[in-house]
């Protein structure tokens, strides 16, 4: 049985209610306001329902309802006002207090038992209702988490594939979310950025896979640095470059596949596809400039930029750290978001920090 406290200061009144509702609820009368508040503080198990009465001497009904409401553990128990006052202002300060209902007496056992009834059908509606959002929630975080773990296997699935073609390629794609990591969080606390923290992680974990396309590409073309280019025929370094929109249509079928597209996949395929963008619109596959480029696109291309410098060799050998930060300066406005390269700048000794051995 639900319990239903009923508040009146009138004897006749707490009788008769308790004689009308006791047959279905549990009813529990209480003669002052006081009483009320202190029956509410101790008990183990609380009414679904309060009637309380506003013309009570000493703590009237507006005085216990504002109590209630300042009370966490109080504050959601649904409250009927009855009283004898006849007019708006009372009936309307009730409500603004927070009251459910509103009865005026004198009331007939039939119309408190309709307006208790309605209001525990509301109460158990809200319940179900509660109920079931709560198993809708717990059912998508499920769905969530299996979509992350399906998300985890494709990454780790491609990253295995690119390692098995070259073991540059998967220590590079280590090197790249670890540097994302830090360069990430760093832009989340400078506030450059509006990704959640959840977002920063998606981002630096799709980041592994910003060169899926090579998966798609001759070994003797991977071979080939970037500053070899020029020694190639045309078709040659189109070949080459084409990794980037191979990578996008890589994971444009597995998001089909996928039944729909996540922040993870769209993170993906902006990173596989436009990380050789170039700010002033020299690079490809479409010359998209300045920001235009998705934002994660530009991130990565400073990592991918940093990490090639640091473990590529350039002009004969491989740059140093300092080296390499001087290079992403001077690449600033040409091939680089100026304004991310002086964050990826203001966090260099962070960089340089992470150890690979």
């Amino acid at each position: 049985m639900e319990k239903v406290m009923i508040v009146d200061d009138n004897m006749a009144n707490l009788i008769m209610a308790r004689k009308t509702l006791e047959d279905k609820y549990e009813v529990i009368p209480v003669s002052s306001g006081i009483s009320a508040l202190e029956c509410l503080n101790d008990m183990p198990e609380l009414p679904v329902l309060v009637l309380l009465d506003i013309d009570m001497p000493n703590v009237n009904g507006f005085q216990v309802i504002s109590e209630m409401k300042n009370k966490e553990r109080l504050v959601d128990i649904p409250i009927i006002f009855l009283t004898a006052q006849d007019d708006d202002i009372t009936e309307l300060e009730g409500y603004n207090l927070g009251a459910a209902d509103y009865i005026r007496k004198p009331y007939t056992a039939n119309l408190l038992r309709k307006r208790v009834d309605i209001q525990i059908q509301l109460i158990n509606q809200r319940k179900k209702l509660d109920e079931y959002n709560q198993n809708l929630q717990t059912s998508i975080q499920e769905k969530v988490k299996r979509l992350a773990e399906l998300q985890y296997s494709i990454v780790q699935m491609f990253v295995d594939v690119l390692g098995k073609r070259s073991h540059e390629f998967s220590e590079h794609a280590i090197r790249v979310e670890k540097y994302m990591n830090v360069y990430l969080t760093h832009l989340r606390h400078k506030e450059k950025v509006d990704f959640t923290a959840e977002n920063c992680a998606t981002i630096c974990f799709a980041s592994k896979i910003h060169d899926l396309g090579k998966i798609c590409i001759k070994d003797r073309f991977l071979r080939l640095k970037e500053d070899s280019y020029t020694k190639l025929k045309p078709f040659e370094v189109g070949t080459l470059q084409n990794h980037t929109t191979l990578g996008a249509e890589i994971i444009s079928e597995v998001t089909q596949l996928s039944s729909g597209s996540s922040n993870f996949m769209t993170y993906a395929l902006n990173m596989c596809k436009y990380h050789h963008e170039n700010w002033d619109g020299s690079g490809y596959p479409d010359k998209l400039n300045g920001e235009k480029i998705p934002l994660e696109a530009r991130i990565l291309a400073i990592v991918n930029m940093y990490d090639n410098l640091r473990h590529n060799e350039v002009d004969g050998k491989v740059l140093s750290h300092s080296e390499a930060i001087m290079k992403l300066k001077f690449l600033k406005f040409t091939m680089l978001d100026p304004e991310l390269v002086d964050e990826f700048v203001a966090c260099e000794r962070d960089i340089e920090k992470l150890n690979f051995d």
